[in-house]
């Protein structure tokens, strides 16, 4: 069945409880709808007002989160500098996440936070129980266990706070190219920048003040664009970086996207200009983290590369905390082994590497393939 004729067929549009709107301010909503000149389309009504109503009955939370905790925040110090996770989505970098989870000598983002990042504090109990509310049992695109203590990108937490989050371009597709400048900032203003490194340093200090001072760990694709921006704030850094061939990072993205824009989107898209979207940001990506990998001192990063982790990540975790120089790991790595052995019976997505994905990948992403030394691929039918 064509992407198209799906899409009449589909009824992912009455969806409404996992809409990331909702954990926002009304200044927030109010500055992506000026963005999109407050285009919503009736399609997707049901989904906005049911955020714009939840959004509306949370803001007394946030008004007394605000004036319980900020001059806390605002003076608490980041005294270790955070481990951030990059590398493109479909890298395993959820994976290696939910394992770090396990160590309790580090803090995290949870979905808690991550959707929530308002009033988790004031009213944790509260917020913990809205989010197993909203959240399904399972991520649609990998059946990856979801719930509100299950670790989750900063991401959306930033988009919550600010217009800079990447991810409010699955909310609203028309301005996707907008967002995706949000990745690297290249061609922002510099008060552009200044003003997501307010918003960031603010959460990073939350998450901080929350874990009592312990290092945070941060995984998030789009830091993998950010590296010059993150050392500035963080120059002690340690950075995991995770790749993966080309050839099933861009099917599964090209799902993983269908199925966030099918339960986040405010606004319809093309399937055609996902998909470009997709490789147009992945050549961005990797072109700005070569350039700035040096900034990196070699000791602060390591690469894993998904097809060997996946299979057996424990040598990889026990590596990981050896090179980077992280404590704990004998105490941990039991923890590691037991859930290691729980998810034996997952399994993964398998991907159809047709030609177009080989076409694609071959005319945008060559280069990825040449720098990790993966086996060139050449479709069945040229043409």
């Amino acid at each position: 069945m064509k992407q198209d004729d799906k899409k009449k067929k589909d009824r992912t549009h009455l969806i409404v409880k996992e809409e990331p709107l909702a954990g926002m301010s009304m200044i927030n909503i109010f500055r992506l709808l000026w963005q999109n000149k407050f285009y919503v389309h009736p399609k997707y009504w049901l989904r906005f007002w049911y955020a714009i109503a939840l959004s509306w009955v949370t803001t007394p939370l946030r008004v007394i989160e605000i004036l319980r905790f900020q001059r806390r925040i605002k003076k608490t110090k980041v005294e270790i500098d955070p481990l951030f996770i990059i590398g493109h989505y479909r890298t395993g970098t959820t994976y290696l996440m939910t394992l770090l989870a396990h160590d309790k000598n580090m803090g995290y983002v949870s979905n808690l936070e991550g959707y929530a990042p308002h009033f988790f504090l004031a009213f944790h109990k509260f917020t913990k129980n809205l989010i197993d509310m909203s959240l399904p049992e399972q991520r649609p695109m990998d059946n990856v266990v979801m719930g509100s203590d299950e670790p989750t990108e900063e991401e959306y937490s930033i988009g919550a706070m600010s217009k800079y989050g990447f991810y409010n371009g699955f909310i609203f597709p028309w301005k996707f190219k907008l967002y995706s400048r949000y990745n690297s900032f290249r061609t922002c203003k510099e008060k552009d920048v200044e003003r997501w490194k307010k918003t960031y340093q603010y959460f990073v200090k939350k998450m901080t003040y929350k874990y009592k001072g312990k290092r945070i760990f941060l995984k998030n694709p789009t830091t993998t664009y950010r590296i010059e921006h993150i050392l500035k704030m963080y120059p002690n850094a340690k950075f995991i970086h995770l790749y993966r061939d080309p050839y099933g990072m861009y099917a599964s993205s090209v799902k993983f996207f269908r199925e966030v824009f099918a339960i986040y989107a405010l606004q319809t898209w093309k399937d055609e200009d996902l998909q470009q979207g997709i490789l147009d940001n992945v050549k961005e990506m990797y072109e700005v983290f070569n350039e700035t990998r040096s900034l990196i001192p070699k000791e602060n990063i390591i690469d894993i590369k998904y097809e060997d982790f996946i299979k057996d990540p424990m040598p990889f975790m026990e590596s990981l905390y050896k090179d980077l120089k992280i404590d704990g790991y004998e105490n941990i790595k039991d923890d590691f082994v037991a859930y290691f052995k729980s998810q034996a019976t997952y399994k993964p997505n398998v991907h159809e590497i047709s030609d177009d994905v080989i076409n694609r990948v071959n005319s945008h992403w060559d280069f990825i393939r040449e720098q990790h030394e993966y086996i060139r691929l050449e479709p069945k039918n040229k043409k």
